[in-house]
């Protein structure tokens, strides 16, 4: 398992190989008359416009739901845009802020280093808006400088340590987004590129909650992990090398949530709730625990293709009864996709079969039971 990977690593390793900002950054660099930071350029040069982080607190360009591109710029450059939109119509009676500005208004421009630092902004909350991070201009001849957060609310002098390092706050940023703990951008960008999220779902508990036990039975040592902080709470992120799969996962309110990016043709590392697989473990809860409610019997199972034999990871789904049309034919629901579904057996029937099975051999395996529910499947087509 490794812990230390960098974001560019990271990138390079989910299939972001290709340096298609390079002119994006030159641009900016030409512009702006500055250097720019050699972390800084590694990475943006493979996510420059990039939906896998169009969500994230770093400015790429174009920026999900936002109406205009996101493209760094200089502190000095937005307090002349503030004080422009101030200019004729200054407030009689102006707040500590605005009051600040003025008194820069009053100063040619190249007196302001004398009062207020400038920075190159890079990003900004994505999902509260609440102020922005940036890279002291004198620093950006630093291959891996500070980086520091500015809140709105607060004096335009006023900027805050972030990162001691630009690297770190980069892969914070990369690793929130696969995290995907407000948004779901980066797991259907990834889709995209032939990787599947698993997120791990505990079926006793019947919730979305993961453990350090739960860690340590995939391999991951929760003191090995660094934690860095997202928008509630913290997340993580390693890689493991023998399955060539990323574990994320995000901690809050003292819950721990945990999912595996691996190759959509891989495996499956938890267990998948669409397959039959998971709905044997759900069965044997329900024999297993009187006091638990049977979720099956009162469906139908489904499959995405009709089936008289079936296999453990095969999709399998527990829904609605099928309804009856006007000519007596049975409509079957579909997936969230809108994909057709068939019949393979109703909850009641599929029930019975793994009752029977259990009660014979309570430490039957799923090939035991899979066994048995394809001769019941194949006895009940003769």
């Amino acid at each position: 398992m490794k812990y230390d990977l960098s974001a560019v690593e990271m990138l390079k390793m989910l299939g972001y190989d290709q340096p298609t900002g390079r002119e994006w950054l030159e641009k900016i660099k030409q512009e702006k008359q500055i250097s720019l930071p050699k972390a800084y350029t590694e990475f943006m040069e493979l996510m420059m416009d990039c939906p896998l982080l169009g969500t994230s607190n770093l400015w790429i360009g174009k920026m999900e739901h936002k109406t205009s591109a996101h493209i760094p710029c200089t502190f000095y450059d937005q307090l002349q845009e503030m004080i422009d939109d101030r200019k004729g119509r200054w407030s009689k009676r102006p707040g500590k802020y605005e009051r600040s500005l003025y008194d820069l208004f009053q100063l040619p421009a190249e007196e302001w280093s004398q009062t207020v630092d400038n920075y190159l902004v890079i990003g900004s909350d994505y999902a509260g808006g609440m102020g922005e991070f940036g890279i002291r201009i004198e620093d950006l001849q630093k291959d891996d400088p500070p980086v520091y957060w500015h809140k709105n609310a607060d004096s335009f002098l006023m900027w805050k340590l972030e990162n001691e390092k630009l690297s770190d706050f980069l892969l914070n940023v990369l690793i929130e987004a696969l995290a995907c703990v407000d948004y779901q951008s980066a797991e259907y960008e990834l889709e995209t590129k032939g990787w599947r999220y698993e997120e791990y779902f505990d079926l006793k508990k019947d919730d979305w909650v993961a453990s350090k036990s739960v860690l340590k039975r995939y391999g991951i040592d929760y003191a090995a992990i660094k934690k860095y902080k997202a928008s509630s709470g913290t997340v993580f992120c390693c890689y493991d090398e023998n399955r060539n799969a990323f574990f994320v996962g995000s901690t809050a309110e003292g819950e721990m949530s945990l999912s595996a990016i691996n190759r959509s043709e891989a495996e499956h590392i938890f267990l998948d709730l669409d397959s039959l697989e998971y709905l044997f473990e759900e069965a044997r809860l329900c024999i297993k625990d009187r006091e638990r409610e049977d979720e099956l019997s009162q469906y139908y199972i489904y499959t995405k293709t009709p089936k008289t034999k079936i296999s453990l990871s095969d999709y399998c789904q527990a829904d609605k009864p099928p309804q009856k049309g006007e000519n007596g034919e049975s409509i079957c629901p579909a997936t969230a996709k809108k994909e057709p579904l068939y019949i393979l057996c109703s909850g009641t029937d599929f029930m019975e079969v793994i009752t029977r099975v259990l009660q014979k051999k309570p430490k039957a395996t799923n090939e035991e039971l899979l066994e048995t529910l394809n001769d019941y499947l194949q006895t009940r087509n003769l």
